[in-house]
């Protein structure tokens, strides 16, 4: 059998780095005949041979059969109880609730088994499967329920004792109690159209929207990731001189650790969904937690871990971190913000073989917009991954006219993996749209060899003195600095220059503001230095999906200053 670590980290060469969409093998899979073959629908490219349904992309999972799915504390799940258990939920939401298509229904449960099972069951009972932020107020979750239609409910009993207190009086259904042995069921056919899915968008700057994601937009994101994985395969047999069969034959089944939400995108489908289609193995955890995390790693020999930043610190921080056998990750990858230089060099140094990845995508798009891993990342790790074939990007000026390369502007995306707009919320919709153009409300640029560099959010611009300042650019600077694990900066009003920027930010014991400020003036333009640093060593409190709540750093900044 080849060497795991060698076939998972060959060297690219220049040209593989510095390719788009002139890749020939990618090119390959994407031609006439070719599993992954495009063709043009309207104004996107689309996947010929992908899935009508979600249905459908299930199906093809259950040719799994008694492999291990999911590991959860003591249980263990194979895809045939996976599938048993998902079909029962299927037929009793059809007889017994009689959920209709198209109905929506809500799930409203912590990371387990059962809020998976649910996801397969509402949608192949043709209904369309709405992911709430279950770690929200009793209050936030029923308004979430309400604004998406939801008919019935699916949650773990706390969540659905948060929701009857906040005045939720629609049917539920407690996880701890699924149906068993259900009759076989006629399924409803659903077409490539039809909404499959709704989840929510982060909400850090207000109420959260419900994007609606159809089936062919959830399927092609599904594929993108397929494709990628494809072509890294073909890349890696063509160096061993084998043919692909043989060597994922010579592979052990992929084992994610699954720490995102299952409620968000990352969670759901860049995690879950990609294990399912792909026959790999998911295990995991009811909290965060360093040690249990390395112990997970080498008990079940973890593959592949994603998390942000806050972790990966926790992880390469434990005491006892060297005394782990954590050889069998292979792929570490950071979501929810960009990954800190400083950090990228400490997992560089501690997982010299790891595959190291970065990507840049959101709900409205179901997930990826680019990305880059191994050495086309390590390249430009400024950069947020290289534009994914089945999706064009423009850099659009305040006019809407496209960029040159190199020009920093908004970022707009278009293609199959667009939702379908925002559930019940049209003015909203149509103000982030530009005819099949979605507009992100990021900053950035594209060079000439499609890499993104996002240098802010949209909102997130500072004006102070006539100059704008964008706070990730800031922040980006400011992380390279080795005592420092967290950063946010933002903007707090000032009566001279409009607004003054401000930096919160997580040290390490030894760090001082002295160093900071040192730190700030010697890599920073004079304007671009905040007016103002507050330093802790505690970290931030982070949203669900690991951001930082600038909003609440800022109302406590003020609050403090009018102390």
């Amino acid at each position: 059998m080849l060497n795991l670590r060698n076939i998972c980290w060959y060297k690219l060469t220049e040209s593989e780095i510095n390719m788009r969409q002139v890749d020939p093998i990618t090119d390959g899979l994407m031609a006439p005949g070719a599993p992954f073959e495009v063709v043009t629908e309207g104004a996107v490219r689309v996947f010929k041979n992908a899935a009508t349904n979600m249905s459908a992309v299930f199906d093809r999972a259950r040719d799994f059969g008694n492999a291990e799915f999911i590991v959860s504390g003591e249980r263990r799940l194979t895809f045939d109880d996976f599938f048993r258990a998902a079909d029962d939920l299927s037929s009793w939401l059809i007889s017994e609730q009689k959920i209709n298509p198209g109905q929506s229904v809500a799930i409203c449960m912590k990371n387990s088994p059962e809020w998976m099972i649910a996801f397969v069951g509402i949608l192949n009972a043709g209904a369309v499967a709405v992911l709430v932020n279950s770690r929200g107020t009793g209050e936030t979750m029923a308004r979430a329920v309400a604004d998406t239609d939801c008919v019935f409910v699916i949650g773990d009993k706390p969540r659905l004792d948060k929701l009857k207190q906040a005045g939720c009086d629609l049917p539920t259904h407690s996880s701890e109690h699924f149906p068993t042995n259900q009759q076989p069921f006629d399924r409803p056919n659903r077409q490539s159209d039809d909404l499959a899915a709704m989840f929510f968008t982060s909400g850090t700057t207000g109420v959260a929207k419900a994007p609606a994601i159809q089936h062919r937009a959830l399927i092609t994101g599904m594929m993108n990731t397929q494709l990628a994985m494809a072509a890294v395969f073909a890349k890696m047999a063509k160096v061993y001189g084998i043919d692909i069969e043989t060597l994922r034959a010579q592979m052990p089944q992929s084992c994610s650790l699954l720490v995102f939400p299952l409620f968000h995108t990352s969670g759901c489908s860049s995690v879950f969904l990609t294990a399912l289609t792909t026959g790999g193995k998911l295990v995991l955890m009811d909290r965060w937690d360093a040690e249990q995390a390395l112990s997970l790693i080498e008990q079940e020999k973890i593959t592949t871990f994603g998390g942000v930043p806050t972790m990966h610190w926790d992880l390469l921080r434990m005491p006892n971190f060297d005394s782990y056998d954590l050889s069998s990750l292979m792929s570490i990858s950071c979501g929810g913000q960009a990954l800190p230089l400083n950090l990228l060099g400490e997992i560089r140094d501690r997982f010299p073989k790891a595959f190291i990845g970065a990507g840049y995508g959101m709900t409205e798009t179901c997930g990826a917009i680019s990305q880059a891993n191994g050495e086309a990342f390590l390249a430009n790790p400024k950069a947020s991954g290289q534009v994914l074939p089945m999706v064009d990007v423009q850099i659009s000026d305040e006019q809407g006219n496209a960029c040159k390369p190199g020009e920093t502007g908004e970022i707009w995306a278009k293609g199959a993996i667009l939702m379908q707009g925002y559930y019940g919320r049209p003015e909203d919709t149509a103000a982030s749209m530009s005819g099949d153009w979605f507009k992100t409300g990021d900053i950035g640029r594209l060079d000439e060899n499609g890499y993104i560099y996002i240098v802010d959010r949209k909102t997130d611009m500072v004006i102070s003195g006539g100059e704008n300042i964008y706070c990730a650019e800031v922040e980006q600077v400011l992380g390279q600095h080795p005592g420092i694990m967290q950063i946010s900066t933002f903007g707090v009003p000032d009566d001279r220059l409009g607004e003054r920027l401000i930096a919160s930010i997580v040290v390490t014991a030894e760090t001082g503001v002295e160093d900071v400020v040192a730190f700030a003036n010697a890599n920073l333009a004079a304007y671009k230095v905040p007016s103002d640093f507050t330093i802790q060593t505690e970290p931030f409190a982070l949203n669900a999906m690991g951001k930082v709540e600038k909003q609440q750093l800022r109302a406590a900044y003020l609050a403090r200053q009018a102390a």
